[in-house]
């Protein structure tokens, strides 16, 4: 299968008794309190009493985001030196559903001062969220450790949430009884324990955590649920509907509402017998991961997935998902560790094994090692090539076998596929791949029909292999539909070498005119371009 058809064939398998049991929504993520958030006045005397920090932590706390981005961006633009500024806006943009440019944000900060305690708190939630398990694990610990005289269930939390995803539940439930005793208030952390005790199959033990939450907090809808779906795969039926009537009377738009609704059907069939009574860890993490994929949570999901495929390296479809999901996220080393894994576990299956030399030939390529990706290319077609792909790919694969500067920096990491589709393209196109660029940008454009950087990078390379005409229609359409898009002066200057190479000089002067206006300094360098060799006498480039 390619990428795009195993992960969907995945997503397209589930059980609806087992989500019954298992909703996996992403844990909320948890605003650190002072003693994370700032510096300690050991360090910076007068960042905890600074009425304006106080202002964001107040506004962020009581969840006014946006307000609080406000304060933020003003306070940066008077304190540019500062890291705090920086990192606050960091964990701002994450509380936003930012990723990508809350994990950019956070980089930066952490260049003007490494070691804000901020630091490793905000790295322990971004690189969950990334699917990247170890960096999450090891932030996570130095958070605690950091911080380990101080007062903060957060942190405790938040190094829950990373060690239950990979499946570490009882370890995760001692982050969890640090984090309720520091915090007697919030019953989250008693739920997520229940949840862990459940995952472990110690059902006493999930429904005293479940009880101690409705202690805390006599309405809340998730242990509500729980202890109904609990009560009832033990057969206490009138326990159960208790429990799950008191939830289905709030009539919120909780997904648990209707879950409820659901299981008391269920229950006045007779048909308690169908639902999960165990949990089986690597199926509890793939049916999570396939959950919270179809809910667009791409790195929790590869995290997830990750698991499955530890607790049961043999599984051959575990393992496929992994590779495909990684590969999706352009995780070169993840999608290189699961294929070796696949192909220790291969036996008879040919086509199976090219479709691995093939993926191997492209994480190869994409590093710039061209001889590795040589070698796994040739394997792939000695076992029959599946879709030509090798094929394709040595046809363009740089001729010399010296290998090319890699062009992907390790930090860049991806939360959405389009996005690590898009620069998967651009890597191929790098390497003058083109024919492979063109078949990932359509794949990118078939996700998002609106990808503008997928338009104007397969418009490029059209251009770059001397289809003029086809690259000027797509780029006329865009303008037409986006005449002021963020990178309208370089659209204006492929626009102007298409026409110049296609013989069309007013066309060309033209979408030049609009680079005079705009800025003419780079008439200079572009006279000198090849494709303006036939009109560098013009008064335009004088």
């Amino acid at each position: 299968m390619t990428i795009l058809k195993r992960i969907t064939h995945w997503i397209g398998v589930g059980g609806v008794l087992f989500a019954l049991l298992l909703q996996a929504t992403p844990a909320a993520a948890t605003w650190p309190g002072i003693e994370i958030a700032l510096w300690d006045p050991h360090f910076a005397k007068h960042d905890r009493k600074d009425p304006q920090y106080l202002k964001v932590l107040e506004l962020a706390q009581n969840g006014q985001f946006t307000e609080a981005m406000q304060w933020v961006d003003r306070l940066h633009e008077e304190r540019p030196s500062k890291g705090t500024p920086v990192i606050l806006k960091a964990l701002l943009l994450y509380e936003l559903g930012q990723y990508r440019d809350a994990h950019q944000t956070l980089l930066h900060g952490r260049n003007i001062q490494p070691r804000h305690p901020a630091i490793h708190y905000a790295n322990c939630e971004i690189y969950r969220k990334l699917g990247v398990v170890d960096l999450s694990k090891r932030s996570c610990e130095i958070a605690i450790n950091q911080h380990q005289h101080a007062q903060v269930p957060e942190a405790h939390y938040e190094y829950a949430l990373t060690l239950a995803a990979n499946g570490e539940m009882s370890k995760a439930n001692r982050a969890l009884q640090e984090a309720a005793a520091q915090d007697a208030t919030d019953p989250v952390y008693l739920y997520e324990q229940g949840m862990n005790s459940f995952y472990l199959n110690d059902l006493h033990a999930a429904e005293q955590a479940f009880l101690k939450a409705l202690e805390r907090d006599p309405q809340h809808i998730d242990s509500l649920y729980q202890l109904g779906y609990l009560h009832a795969v033990q057969n206490h039926l009138e326990k159960a509907q208790s429990f799950l009537e008191q939830l289905y009377g709030m009539r919120t738009s909780h997904p648990k509402v209707d879950s409820a609704r659901q299981l008391i059907e269920m229950i006045k069939k007779g048909r308690v017998d169908e639902l999960p009574k165990r949990v089986i860890p690597q199926e509890y993490h793939l049916s999570r991961s396939r959950s919270l994929y179809q809910a667009g949570e791409y790195g929790l999901a590869l995290f997830e997935i990750q698991t499955a495929a530890r607790l049961n390296p043999k599984d051959k479809p575990t393992q496929e998902i992994l590779v495909g999901l990684a590969s999706l996220l352009l995780r070169l080393d993840l999608t290189e560790s699961a294929i070796e894994t696949l192909l220790a576990n291969i036996d008879n299956d040919p086509i199976l094994r090219a479709k691995s030399y093939q993926e191997l030939g492209d994480l190869n390529a994409l590093r710039g090692n061209m001889k590795e990706a040589r070698t796994f290319y040739q394997k792939s077609m000695e076992l029959g090539d599946p879709d030509n792909l090798a094929k394709t790919s040595l046809s363009e694969l740089p001729p010399n076998q010296h290998d090319i500067p890699g062009a992907l920096h390790p930090d860049e990491l991806f939360f959405q596929p389009a996005e690590a589709l898009n620069r998967r393209g651009e890597l191929f196109s790098h390497y003058g791949m083109h024919k492979r660029a063109l078949a990932v940008y359509s794949m990118v454009l078939r996700m998002d029909p609106n990808h503008l950087m997928a338009k104007l990078n397969t418009a490029a390379t059209h251009y770059n292999t001397g289809e003029y005409g086809r690259s000027i229609s797509i780029l006329e359409k865009i303008s037409m539909r986006h005449p002021n898009h963020p990178y309208i002066l370089s659209h204006h200057v492929l626009l102007a070498k298409c026409y110049a190479q296609k013989g069309d000089e007013p066309q060309m002067v033209r979408n030049l005119l609009y680079v005079k206006e705009n800025k003419p300094e780079i008439l200079v360098t572009l006279k000198l371009d090849p494709a303006f060799k036939n009109y560098r006498h013009l008064e335009l480039f004088r």
